[in-house]
């Protein structure tokens, strides 16, 4: 008998178990795809909304990253844009906004000039049309949002306890903005009351994408004011607080639901191994060495743990695909997890189990053939 053979069928003689076994790895493979995967997602997709705009700095006040609450002059993109190898220079005001009644609670509300939007001049209009200088109380809203709000082009919205029209409805390739409302700059600094103000700029090099320019741009635009940062728009979205933390967050999650997945794996193989003390006592008898028999058990635990990754990952998927489109998480997650975190569950579904199953291997192992025969 092959030694791959005796241990499918240690494992096939006890199903119950052993489907046990595989259900609390595969939970935790489950877990590593879909949450991490999603924080994943959540980074990617806020790192293509600047790539998107064609930006290569985003100029914010020192002390934080997407300050909502703090802003700067308006103004002070006129000081940007007469700086050497300065491209084009998008200013806006971002602000979070809730829409409690359908279940939505970080919605994402930007104002901006359309004579320096390139959101509104590159999103696919579906229905309605664009925003225009001059439009007072008309706002245009995201693919997503839309959907979830139940709203067309004609219909109107409530933000900030006013009434605004939905003059359009439109699609881009980001998720974020597809979950947005987009109204014109000034009547959001009217809202917010902020006027003249803006929560930052997303600035483009000349030459765009030139490392060279960005850095000379970026400390050509910190001398100007030592209260304001201009950050590279990878690094400013790795430094970005909130997105750290729902990484955090996910890991954690994920290094829980594996702890509780290997001393599931090293409660089967313990009992299994007592179980089974005189089988392997006959096998030392006949010759197996103790790293065979250590082989053996180890070979059953990454076996149930194949069958568990069979199972998670796809289980991973649907949970990202689902997320992607329940109303509360569309807006923000889309797409689904990278081979990265596909390698990650994998490393953590080997370790899982062999975690698992070192200790009762090296016990059983270390036990001599006539105490394992005898069962003591």
């Amino acid at each position: 008998m092959r030694f791959v053979t005796i241990a499918v069928k240690n494992l096939v003689r006890r199903p119950g178990r052993s489907l046990l076994t595989i259900a609390g790895l595969a939970i935790a493979i489950a877990a590593v795809v879909s949450l991490v995967g999603a924080a994943e997602s959540l980074e990617k997709s806020y790192l293509a909304l600047y790539e998107s705009r064609g930006g290569d700095l985003v100029v914010q006040r020192r002390g934080g990253m997407v300050q909502v609450s703090r802003g700067m002059a308006e103004s002070f993109g006129d000081r940007i844009r007469a700086l050497p190898q300065a491209g084009n220079v998008m200013g806006g005001l971002l602000d979070l906004v809730a829409f409690e009644e359908r279940g939505l609670y970080t919605v994402f509300v930007e104002g901006m000039r359309p004579s320096d939007s390139s959101v509104i001049d590159r999103a696919k209009l579906l229905t309605g049309r664009r925003l225009t200088a001059g439009d007072k109380d008309c706002v245009m809203l995201g693919r997503v949002l839309a959907a979830n709000l139940g709203k067309r082009a004609g219909d109107t919205v409530e933000i900030y306890a006013h009434k605004f029209q939905v003059v359009g409805v439109f699609e881009t390739l980001n998720v974020y903005e597809n979950g947005s409302v987009l109204m014109l700059l000034s009547e959001l600094q009217r809202q917010m009351d902020r006027p003249g103000q803006v929560t930052g700029f997303l600035v483009q090099a000349d030459p765009p994408g030139d490392t060279a320019a960005i850095a000379a741009l970026q400390r050509r635009i910190e001398a100007l004011d030592p209260n304001v940062a201009a950050i590279p728009c990878a690094e400013f979205v790795r430094s970005v607080s909130q997105l750290q933390v729902t990484r955090a967050m996910s890991w954690i999650i994920s290094a829980m639901a594996g702890l509780i997945g290997a001393l599931g794996v090293l409660n089967t193989m313990a009992i299994t191994v007592f179980e089974r003390q005189a089988e392997i006592g006959a096998l030392r008898a006949m010759g197996w060495r103790r790293t065979r028999v250590v082989r053996l058990i180890l070979n059953e635990s990454l076996a149930l743990a194949a069958v568990a990754l069979a199972i998670g990952i796809p289980c991973g998927f649907g949970l990202m695909f689902f997320m992607g489109k329940w109303h509360v998480t569309s807006s923000l997650i889309q797409g689904g997890p990278s081979a990265r975190t596909i390698g990650e569950a994998v490393v953590m579904a080997a370790a899982m189990a062999t975690i698992g199953a070192l200790v009762p291997a090296v016990r059983i192992a270390s036990v001599s053939p006539v105490r394992a025969l005898r069962g003591t």
